[in-house]
C-alpha cells in the first residue's frame, strides 16, 4: 500500500519510517551546522567548525557538485529533520561511490534509523544511480556505525591502520563495501 506523502516536505526517497528528501541549505543549515559541531558527531566526522552561514554555503556547494548526492533523514510521521545521508565521490566511469550518513538528532540514536537510511540510500544508488560498488569507511571506535553497515548488507573489506589523527592518538578505519550483484541477491 503507499503511503500518504501529501504532508511531508519534498520527499524524494519514502522508508517505511523515514524519508530522504533534498536538503534546503537556508532552511536546514542551523540543523547542519548545530550537527557538525556536536562532540560526538565531531569526534567521527568533521573537526572544522561550522557556523550556519558556512553550512548553508556547504550545502549549497554539494548540490552543484555532480560527485556527491546528499539527502536529510526527516521522520514520517512529523517531517523533522533527524539526519544527512549521503554518496560522494562517485564515480562514474567506475560506477562507485563512497556512503556516509549523520543521525544528527541524539533523541533518535539507536532506534534503527541509520539502518534504515543506510538501506535507502544503497537502493538509490544501485536502481538508480547504476553504481555497481557502494563504499564506507569507520573509525574503529564508531562501533554503532560499522554495525549499521554491517547490518545494511555491506561487508568488511579490512582496516586503514593510523589513518585519522583525532583526540591526540591515530585512529584505525574499517573499510566496507557492498556491491550490487550482493545488493540484488539478498533483496
Amino acid at each position: 500500500m503507499a503511503q500518504d506523502t501529501s504532508h511531508m516536505q519534498n520527499p524524494f526517497i519514502v522508508g517505511e519510517r523515514i524519508y530522504l528528501r533534498p536538503l534546503e541549505p537556508t532552511q536546514d543549515n542551523h540543523l547542519y551546522s548545530t550537527w557538525m559541531n556536536d562532540e560526538e558527531i565531531r569526534r567521527y566526522f568533521s573537526i572544522y567548525p561550522t557556523s550556519d552561514t558556512r553550512g548553508r554555503e556547504r550545502l549549497e556547494q554539494l548540490y552543484k557538485d555532480g560527485k556527491h548526492i546528499i539527502f536529510g533523514v526527516a521522520l514520517n510521521d512529523d517531517n523533522r529533520l533527524i539526519g544527512l545521508v549521503g554518496l560522494k565521490d562517485i564515480n562514474y566511469i567506475n560506477q562507485s561511490a563512497e556512503f556516509y550518513v549523520i543521525i544528527g538528532d541524539r533523541s533518535a540514536w539507536g532506534k534503527g534509523y541509520g539502518t534504515e537510511a543506510t538501506k535507502l540510500m544503497i537502493r538509490y544508488g544501485f536502481m538508480e544511480l547504476n553504481l555497481n560498488r557502494i563504499q564506507t569507511q569507520d573509525m574503529e571506535e564508531n562501533i554503532g556505525g560499522w554495525r549499521a553497515d554491517e547490518k545494511a548488507g555491506f561487508k568488511y573489506e579490512g582496516t586503514l591502520r593510523q589513518v585519522i589523527f583525532r583526540f591526540g592518538k591515530y585512529n584505525d578505519v574499517r573499510v566496507y563495501s557492498i556491491l550490487r550483484n550482493e545488493y540484488l541477491e539478498s533483496n
